[in-house]
């Protein structure tokens, strides 16, 4: 008997769920099903029913598609303006704040992909400290989390392409990266303050208290009842005073919108409410 496109989805859904502990629930569907299709492409098998049976049997398979279904668009300092404004709007003052006090500068890259929004991160921070002369009585530890295991790894290895650090400038790249046979390689210096976790954003974040939370183009997948699930434990991950920025194409409504004061609102720039 045929099954139908629906079921079909709603089968790939449940067999990723029981085998790999992802629920897709709160995506839209027709990201889901457009993820599916590049897989059936891939593989040359376009019948449903002979496509659950590789997926079925084949724990590779599974594994490609999970890797289809993460959302790995990302490069260095994506809309420029929007990573000025971050520095001058959040890391500034958040470096103030811990120049004055101590602690630890704690700031989340979530859905980092690759890595490089979680370097550029990284990069800002130490670009701001050294125009504001600071002598880093702080300590920072910026965390880049995805649910894609080969995403993570290339964003550990650090090592990125001629193409892939287009948008760095010449002077960063040179001070920050360390040239290689396959492209460039992320500096000790850079490396130092960041560390890499596999995390499902539709999970509740497993810490808090962090300072600022940059989570770029990635909600626009989500369902909305999902986008508002997943912005509310942003706000709860966050400290006092936190920020959050996300992409320039997002944005907040109901109860998150009434969570956040507006920083900047072309960037997306958002604090958390005391």
């Amino acid at each position: 008997m045929e099954i139908s496109e629906e079921q079909f989805v709603s089968q790939i859904m449940r067999h990723l769920f029981k085998t790999r502990g992802l629920d897709l629930t709160g995506y839209t569907q027709g990201f889901v099903l457009r993820s599916i299709k590049k897989r059936l492409g891939r593989t040359g098998v376009y019948e449903f029913d002979r496509y659950l049976r590789l997926l079925s049997d084949s724990d590779e398979e599974t594994s490609q598609l999970l890797a289809a279904l993460s959302i790995n668009v990302t490069e260095f300092f994506r809309d420029k303006g929007a990573w000025d404004s971050f520095s001058a709007n959040v890391v500034k003052p958040l470096i103030e704040s811990k120049s004055n006090g101590g602690g630890i500068l704690r700031i989340w890259s979530a859905g980092c992909a690759t890595g490089q929004e979680t370097y550029t991160v990284a990069m800002c921070i130490l670009e701001e400290t050294k125009k504001m002369n600071s002598a880093f009585p702080f300590l920072t530890a910026v965390v880049g989390t995805d649910i894609s295991v080969s995403a993570l790894d290339k964003a550990k290895d650090g090592i990125y392409t001629k193409h892939e650090v287009r948008g760095i400038p010449d002077k960063l790249l040179r001070e920050y990266f360390v040239p290689c046979r396959d492209g460039y390689e992320v500096s000790e210096r850079l490396h130092k303050g960041v560390r890499f976790a596999r995390e499902n954003l539709l999970d509740k974040p497993s810490s808090k208290y962090f300072d600022a939370i940059v989570c770029r183009n990635v909600m626009i997948y989500f369902s909305r009842e999902m986008h508002d699930s997943v912005t509310m434990n942003m706000y709860e991950a966050l400290r006092k005073g936190g920020y959050l920025m996300l992409g320039q194409t997002e944005t907040l409504m109901g109860a998150p919108r009434n969570s956040f004061d507006v920083i900047d609102l072309e960037n997306r720039i958002l604090q958390k409410k005391d």
